[in-house]
């Protein structure tokens, strides 16, 4: 080894020969001034002179001392001070950076060299050139030490501290600390990385700065500048990915129109509309050295589905994704799902009390599981929970959906409201409609939680939305069953009683008529009709009849069927009764062959027909009794045998002609009565002639009727020639009607062709007499009458040939 050079020196000579390697900081960061005072040299450095200029290796630096102002301690040795000023010329200080790889550190000039690995490549040190026999090296200082010698050719002479920038090829660094010095071009600092935070930028070089550091220089995707930072503050990749998050979030895609990658080559696999409100675990993001923020999505099975872009999703607090505000109604069409508290599906409820009833949904979410929850509030805005939307149907209105049906009810409220709309505005009364049956072809449960009915009448016309409670539902269109107990008698003979609502099996009802019947109920049927539900007095049910076919009674008498006939007491035992609560008021013992008028009658629901009788002379009510007490008093053809039609065919055939007009008069003369019965048609051994009575007589036998009926009850004088022995036969065994004058009579109506008219005479006058004709008006008043007056036989006006008391109209039938 060459002999060094040897400069004996003292420790101040050797902090002057290197006044430029302590290190000052600022509070930004390291600063390239520094001085000699900055160095702290060791009490035990050589103070020997060699050939070669000696540094003593306990000589180091150390940045603690940086901004230490101690004092170093000087010698008062004016001799010593003279002695390095004159022997000891001060080194210039510099920086160096290692380039070379294959560098070899010496322990000393020419010495041992030092094994370090090569773990100072590339690193940046302060430097004193010195000359060993001719070699120029360079002695290298840590701010901790010295570090040993090394061939000049080795490094790279650098202006600053930070040292030489060495480039980096493809290589990214993502920020990971907010709070790190950020350096501009100059390593002066310029605030913080909290701006930087996360994002990814390419390192274009490192630093390995004197302090021991390491530097990066970063740019931006254009190749802008954007800073130097520390190392320790940022992660390297080969990725332009940038460093991977880790998280365990969830976000709800929230735009329809975004890309989504498969890896980030930037292959894609389609937009976002796929996945649009849908919610997908986050497992990693990072943020691209391109400048946006991307997410890896994965769905509630961790399989990857996806890279998007920050502003496509939004991140959600659970699994069940963001909140969708909404405001609609739906009606829940599960009863049997559970309603759930929260995502945790732990806390909820069955859905069975909710069935078909409608509800508020006020938003939305769509879990990861890839379900829509409704969050769901009933009138009274309670939250009932979370619902999966198949629960349930999406609806227009509060009313709630639509539930189809083929039903019939009957309206049992007569002033609730039939509404036309669910906004409760536009309704009418159910007066008109109350106890009616009505068609319902399907329901609504509302959101107020009513049900509400669309109700139909029997023409398709469409009556509005009903409050369920206002109606009753019944099982067939014959509506809802009214209980009653009441009576009614059938009016109708040629009408059907049903058996069934479909109308199909029915009877008529012509055994039926005018008996009284039992009504145990009735239907108002949806056809409009009232429908009464009819049992006979055994208590068998009859069926269905319309209430058009019958009239109402009082009692199981049934009701009154105005007559005006009179009959005649023919049995003893029977009773007259008060009323039909069977008080009695007299007996028919007393009463046989006594004549009553009957002006009603009643088919009682015990099988009896009753007639409600008065007393002929007064008018005066007498009492009801059974009809088989009593012999109705029929018109005069049915009393002589004969009948009206038969009367007006004899009639009619000689209307015309000479048979019966023009007869002379012959007055009643004798008992025989066949004198007076001989028309010129057909005259008898006594020649033509009648009185008044014989042409009546005559006109009846000869239309079938049996004369002797008449003289068979009066023994009077003249037998059936007498006009007297008809009135008391007829009065005492047919129906007939009084009036005071011809003009009651003809205004009656009651009067009908061929009818007999009998004048009773004003037994006061000198001259009475009777008179008896027949009616041959067309009308009933229509005044004409065909008789035999002392003129002759002729058809007339009405009149009698003497004054009259009263008229006696005996009908025929």
């Amino acid at each position: 080894m060459k002999k060094k050079k040897v400069f004996y020196v003292s420790v101040l000579s050797v902090l002057l020969c290197f006044p430029l390697l302590g290190f000052k900081y600022s509070n930004n960061g390291v600063t390239s001034s520094t001085s000699s005072s900055d160095i702290e040299v060791s009490s035990t450095s050589t103070t020997s002179l060699e050939s070669s200029t000696v540094v003593s290796t306990e000589t180091t630096f150390s940045s603690s001392d940086v901004n230490d102002k101690s004092t170093i301690n000087q010698t008062n040795d004016e001799e010593t001070e003279n002695q390095i000023k004159q022997e000891a010329p001060i080194a210039e200080k510099f920086y160096v950076s290692i380039i070379d790889k294959n560098y070899q550190l010496l322990e000393e000039p020419n010495g041992e060299v030092l094994q370090d690995n090569g773990e100072n490549y590339q690193r940046t040190f302060a430097a004193q050139e010195i000359d060993d026999n001719g070699t120029k090296l360079y002695l290298l200082f840590s701010p901790e030490k010295q570090v040993g010698y090394i061939q000049p050719n080795s490094t790279e002479q650098v202006i600053g501290q930070e040292g030489k920038l060495f480039s980096e090829t493809d290589v990214y660094g993502s920020i990971n600390s907010a709070d790190v010095t950020l350096f501009n071009s100059n390593f002066q600092a310029n605030g913080t990385t909290s701006a930087l935070k996360d994002h990814t930028y390419k390192i274009d070089g490192f630093y390995n700065h004197f302090d021991g550091k390491q530097y990066y220089l970063l740019k931006d995707v254009t190749d802008k500048f954007v800073g130097i930072v520390e190392s320790i503050a940022v992660e390297k990749t080969k990725d332009q990915a940038g460093q991977k998050h880790s998280v365990n979030d969830y976000y709800s895609v929230v735009k329809n129109n975004q890309k989504v990658w498969k890896n980030f080559d930037f292959e894609e696999l389609g937009t976002s509309e796929l996945f649009v409100d849908q919610t997908f675990n986050v497992k990693e993001w990072y943020y691209h050295f391109n400048g946006t923020k991307y997410f890896v999505l994965y769905d509630n099975s961790a399989n990857f589905k996806g890279i998007v872009e920050e502003g496509t999703i939004q991140r959600a607090s659970s699994p069940g994704g963001i909140w969708k505000t909404a405001s609609q109604y739906v009606t829940i069409t599960k009863n049997n799902w559970t309603i759930w508290k929260d995502f945790n599906f732990k806390n909820g409820s069955s859905t069975n009390n909710l069935y078909q009833r409608t509800y508020r949904v006020t938003g939305w979410y769509r879990h990861i599981n890839g379900t829509k929850y409704l969050s769901v509030y009933d009138n009274k805005g309670i939250w009932q929970g979370y619902l999966n939307e198949d629960g349930a149907q999406v609806v227009d209105t509060p009313g709630g959906q639509w539930h189809s049906t083929n039903q019939y009810v009957t309206v049992t409220k007569n002033n609730w409201t039939i509404w036309k709309d669910f906004n409760f505005k536009n309704g009418s009364s159910t007066k008109n409609m109350y106890q009616k049956t009505y068609r319902v072809t399907g329901w609504y449960r509302h959101y107020n939680g009513s049900k509400y009915l669309s109700v139909y009448d029997n023409k398709g016309n469409w009556q509005g939305y009903l409050n369920e409670g206002g109606a009753q539902v019944v099982n067939n269109p014959g509506g809802q069953w009214h209980s009653t107990n009441q009576y009614v008698t059938i009016t109708k003979n040629n009408w059907t009683i049903w058996k069934d609502f479909n109308f199909k099996n029915g009877s008529s009802t012509k055994n039926m008529y005018q008996k009284t019947y039992r009504v145990t109920g009735w239907y108002r049927h949806y056809n409009g009709s009232k429908y009464l539900s009819v049992y006979n007095n055994n208590g068998n049910w009859q069926g269905y009849l319309n209430e058009g076919g019958a009239a109402k009674a009082a009692g199981a008498q049934g009701t009154g069927f105005s007559i005006n006939k009179s009959v005649l007491v023919i049995k003893s035992g029977y009773s007259i009764w008060n009323n039909f609560g069977w008080k009695e008021k007299a007996r028919t013992n007393s009463l046989i062959n006594k004549t009553y008028q009957i002006k009603w009658y009643y088919k009682h629901m015990n099988g009896s027909t009753y007639y409600s009788l008065y007393d002929s002379s007064n008018g005066n009510w007498f009492g009801y009794v059974n009809s088989g007490a009593v012999r109705e008093r029929r018109g005069t053809a049915h009393y002589l045998g004969t009948s009206r039609q038969r009367v007006m065919n004899e009639l009619y055939a000689h209307q015309n002609d000479r048979f019966y007009l023009s007869t002379p008069y012959r007055g009643l003369s004798s008992s025989n009565p066949e004198p007076f019965l001989s028309p010129y048609g057909a005259p008898n051994a006594y020649g033509p002639g009648m009185n008044c009575t014989g042409f009546v007589a005559y006109v009846m036998r000869r239309s079938g009727g049996n004369l002797n009926r008449i003289s068979g009850i009066t023994q009077g004088w003249g037998s059936y020639a007498n006009a007297y022995n008809w009135r008391d036969a007829l009065m005492r065994n047919t129906e007939y009607y009084t009036f005071n004058s011809i003009d009651a009579l003809l205004k009656s109506g009651k009067a009908q062709k061929g009818d007999i008219i009998y004048f009773d005479p004003v037994w006061t006058d000198i001259n009475y007499d009777c008179h008896i004709g027949i009616f041959w008006g067309n009308r009933s008043n229509e005044n004409r009458i065909w008789h035999q007056v002392l003129a002759g036989n002729m058809q007339s006006h009405i009149f009698s040939g003497t004054r009259f008391s009263k008229i006696y109209l005996f009908p025929q039938d």
